[in-house]
């Protein structure tokens, strides 16, 4: 199996855009979770659209920003407001927010008190739950690019040849797993650990904590694209068809922002997402819940991994029963 796994690397070490690519945005996605949870402890931007030249809204939590013409919704989705309060006139105010439910009634909070509005931790993410949140999305996209390895062996049938040997199909699969398992967590572990150290930045979690959280992510998403390319023949199919499902997944899990807006059957429809178990995990994890009380998400998330590579494993063993025949 040392065999294969050397090879799997040297595979990759040939294409090395790979490797620099995904380099470069785990350097970017950790940043922008540095740079952003590092905006949101100083204070929350709120637009405030009003004609009246009384700037009566003040904080030390929020920064208001008078204007006269409500802004684009593309300055929400940007981060460069938080909200839009629109003073309709005696005391009468309109909230608009892309952030959910929650937001919004926090940010109503603000407007019936904001000297003395206080915002409790837990409705604000942590950095480490949005380092984590950033870097899931990238970590998934580099496990579905990485399969192409396993992809090539059955394009090329390289499994004829394995066939011939003494390796069982267990140990072959488990190279694989192995081999980008390390690809995917040395390089991303190698940038928070940078973070930390160097430039002095708070990074949430102990570096175990890290190690644990990022091998879960990873493992979840090796076993996915190992189900995928089980299935399907074509390994380019493959990886955009896994690209595509983890983009719009993850999004929708609330990696970056909540998508359900308090919408219960949404909310219901998005359980099932395990990114979203996993957020729901780290966000636990941080705010110092119970490890217990978290089983049920971790306990989904693993029984996936297992379920994922066992139907992978043994799709391409029919494969390699036939190769050898």
């Amino acid at each position: 199996m040392l065999v294969f796994i050397k090879n799997h690397f040297y595979r990759m070490i040939s294409k090395k855009n790979y490797i620099i690519i995904s380099l470069v945005m785990t350097i970017v996605a950790t940043s922008l979770a540095v740079l952003l949870t590092k905006k949101m402890e100083v204070k929350g931007t709120l637009a405030v659209v009003t004609s009246s030249s009384n700037e009566n809204l003040k904080s030390n939590y929020v920064k208001f920003l008078y204007m006269q013409k409500e802004p684009n919704e593309s300055d929400l989705v940007t981060g460069k407001y938080d909200g839009v309060i629109i003073d309709k006139g005696n005391g009468n105010y309109e909230v608009n927010t892309i952030k959910g439910d929650d937001f919004k009634k926090l940010i109503e909070e603000v407007i019936k008190d904001p000297e003395g509005f206080k915002p409790e931790i837990k409705n604000i993410r942590g950095i480490g739950t949005n380092i984590l949140g950033f870097l899931e999305i990238f970590i998934l996209m580099q496990t579905v690019t990485y399969m192409f390895l396993l992809a090539e062996d059955r394009e090329q049938k390289q499994i004829e040849r394995i066939a011939t040997s003494p390796i069982s199909i267990f140990k072959y699969m488990l190279s694989y797993f192995i081999s980008i398992f390390l690809l995917v967590l040395v390089p991303t572990f190698f940038v928070i650990v940078i973070v930390k150290y160097i430039f002095g930045i708070s990074i949430g979690f102990s570096l175990m904590q890290y190690v644990g959280l990022l091998s879960l992510i990873s493992s979840l998403g090796i076993s996915f694209a190992m189900l995928l390319n089980s299935l399907l023949k074509v390994g380019d199919t493959a990886n955009m068809l896994g690209s595509s499902i983890v983009t719009l997944t993850t999004i929708l899990s609330g990696s970056f922002y909540s998508f359900e807006g308090g919408n219960k059957i949404l909310e219901s429809a998005l359980c099932i997402l395990p990114q979203k178990d996993f957020l729901s995990f780290v966000q636990g994890l941080e705010r110092g819940t119970k490890i217990s009380s978290m089983i049920p998400q971790l306990a989904y998330i693993l029984i996936l991994i297992l379920a994922f590579y066992i139907i992978s494993s043994i799709k391409i063993k029919k494969y390699y029963i036939l190769a050898k025949k």
